[in-house]
């Protein structure tokens, strides 16, 4: 070792004579980080050091080799969670190896492999990122090098003498037959695969947790690290369920707790500039009085936050919480928490078209809306099942341009139309109906549609009966898939979409009108693995409106008008008006009207690029 000292020789030459089964005693934690073990302890933001202390514990053990069996360290992104599986799995390498002989020591026969496991959503997750971490700190750990160097001949895995190994995998039961695993962990928690019939993670944590206890009963380590996505997902399940057992430890850290907070700005006393914020109703609120609340005994939904994340918290607060807090959205949550929102996307659309509807209440298209440049459109159908309730919804929309959004250029979408059919009472939407609209929208009003979407009941025969119009159509599902909901959501929080006014009967015969899809997009439950309506409500055209944010923002080939939209360029001004001939109107997504004099109500249909 770098540094002889008498002393620590004399304590280990102890312990060791407690622990005869030892011929090295182990590093305890800290010791482990410094410069003759893996020389990386300034590295180590201090909270992690400190995260580490108490899963591993903060005493070398002789007995086993973590101080819990069991753990989970999850919270935001950024947190540390990589670090520290790159840290565990050589420490339980490290301990073991110091052993005289690991076999006996165990009961196990000679030649036995004791394997620790690190399991990730796929093969090649699981040795491109926490893997390759984990052989990086081995390859340049001098403690490694000097007296245990891994055989270099295996790339993908990583076998030490006294056959030690540590092994990549995915959550497959089949992966780790026929391995005594003492120690394991599994890699990002809420993303593995979920069926109707298996959750992947908590099939592959039952893998991991049963061969070690099976084989090494208290004395191994199961180890869970992640971003808990989900209020309902496997990581959200099992950090409760640690918080209460006694045989494991549970961390969640936000991203400022990771850093600490002698990371961010001062005010003038010295003292972090902060913020408080409610995570129930999601809104900031006074500094007194959330630093009042936060002291009391109900106030574990109060956070402090340093001010640096603030405008994330105030443009979307369901990402900000997750990704920096560490708080998922709860099941039962309204999934927009910002309703405003909804209705500005709604007046930008009218301060350019004006606030007539391409759709009428009677559900026929406006006689000015027709397309004037070939801009390519997608359509989405929300197939109806049945008239119990259920209803058509289709939108039609296309990307207008480019505008920057946190650094990246991201799509601003126009949606064009919005259309609802209820089922007549008793019987079912004839599907050639609605083929029928796209064949007019685009052989009758000239609109370029480039690929219709769709979800729902006989959606393969639609498909194919659009082909044969030389219609592009795929399977897109809003129902099984989250991801269309949540472009959606940052389309609307980000204030990058627009839509018109569509006005309908809620329900037929009734003579209730209601702005169906700014009501279905307030109304919208989060309810973990589908985004749902409320008993009694709806989501047909906010379905489709979904879908279509989902291939604009996927489906780069929209994106042929890459011109970037400033502030500016989204007013409708008189310098707008002049550019153009008279009685001549250019709209941004090529819907062009006859413009009466400036002024008149009719006027404000016309809109510019």
């Amino acid at each position: 070792m770098s540094n002889f000292d008498p002393e620590k020789v004399k304590r280990e030459l102890s312990w060791l004579q407690k622990y005869p089964h030892f011929e090295q005693r182990p590093a305890d934690l800290l010791e482990f980080l410094g410069e003759d073990y893996l020389n990386i302890y300034r590295m180590v933001r201090p909270r992690i050091r400190e995260e580490l202390k108490n899963i591993i514990g903060s005493e070398v053990s002789g007995d086993r080799v973590a101080k819990y069996p069991l753990a989970i360290f999850t919270g935001g992104i950024g947190i540390g969670k990589t670090t520290v599986a790159s840290i565990v799995l050589p420490y339980l390498c490290h301990w073991v190896l110091c052993l005289k002989d690991p076999q006996e020591y165990f009961r196990l026969l000679p030649g036995s492999r004791i394997a620790f496991m690190q399991m990730s959503t796929s093969e090649k997750q699981a040795k491109e990122v926490v893997f390759g971490d984990i052989k990086a700190r081995i390859d340049n750990s001098p403690w490694f090098q000097t007296y245990y160097p891994r055989d270099t001949k295996y790339s993908n895995q990583i076998r030490f003498p006294k056959d030690i190994w540590i092994l990549p995998g995915d959550s497959a039961e089949t992966t780790f037959e026929g391995y005594n695993i003492l120690g394991g962990i599994l890699d990002e928690a809420d993303s593995h695969k979920v069926t109707k019939n298996k959750d992947y993670a908590e099939s592959g944590y039952q893998t991991i947790h049963s061969r070690v206890s099976s084989r090494f009963e208290e004395r191994g380590f199961t180890l869970i690290i992640g971003q808990m996505k989900r209020g309902d997902g496997f990581a959200a399940r099992k950090y409760e369920e640690f918080k209460r057992r006694e045989d494991a430890y549970a961390s969640k850290l936000t991203i400022w707790e990771s850093f600490g907070w002698d990371h961010y700005e001062k005010d003038e006393n010295g003292d972090p500039k902060v913020f408080y914020y409610d995570s129930h109703r999601k809104q900031i609120i006074p500094r007194g009085v959330g630093a009042h609340m936060q002291a009391g005994e109900r106030g574990d939904h109060i956070i402090k936050i340093p001010v640096v994340f603030q405008s994330d918290f105030e443009n979307n607060p369901e990402k900000a919480l997750r990704d920096l807090a560490g708080i998922p959205p709860a099941v039962g949550d309204p999934f927009i928490s910002m309703p405003h929102k909804i209705y500005e996307a709604r007046d930008r659309w009218i301060r350019r078209h004006g606030d007539a509807s391409p759709v009428g209440l009677d559900g026929r298209f406006a006689d000015w809306f027709r397309a004037k440049e070939s801009i390519k459109r997608t359509v989405h159908l929300d197939i109806a099942y049945s008239s119990e309730g259920d209803a058509f919804g289709m939108a039609m929309g296309h990307c207008r341009g480019m505008v920057e959004r946190e650094g990246e250029e991201k799509p601003y979408i126009v949606i064009d139309m919005l259309l609802r059919i209820l089922a007549p009472a008793g019987g079912e939407i004839f599907l050639g109906d609605v083929r029928r609209i796209l064949y007019a929208l685009r052989d009758d009003f000239g609109f370029k549609i480039k690929l219709v979407t769709m979800d729902g009941f006989e959606s393969t025969d639609t498909n194919q009966q659009l082909r044969r119009k030389r219609f592009a159509s795929e399977y897109v599902s809003v129902d099984k898939d989250l991801l269309p909901y949540h472009d959606l959501r940052e389309a609307l929080y980000e204030d990058r979409i627009e839509f018109p006014k569509y006005i309908v009967h809620i329900e037929r015969g009734s003579s209730e009108r209601v702005e169906i899809l700014a009501k279905e997009l307030e109304q919208l439950v989060d309810m973990g693995k589908k985004i749902d309506h409320p008993p009694g409500g709806s989501k047909d055209v906010a379905d489709a409106v979904a879908g279509v944010t989902f291939t604009l923002m996927g489906d780069r080939s929209f994106r042929t008008n890459r011109r970037h939209i400033g502030i500016e360029q989204m007013k409708r001004t008189q310098s707008d008006i002049d550019r153009y001939a008279p009685g001549v109107g250019v709209s941004g997504g090529g819907i062009s009207a006859p413009v009466p004099p400036v002024g008149t109500k009719a006027s404000r249909i016309w809109s510019t690029r």
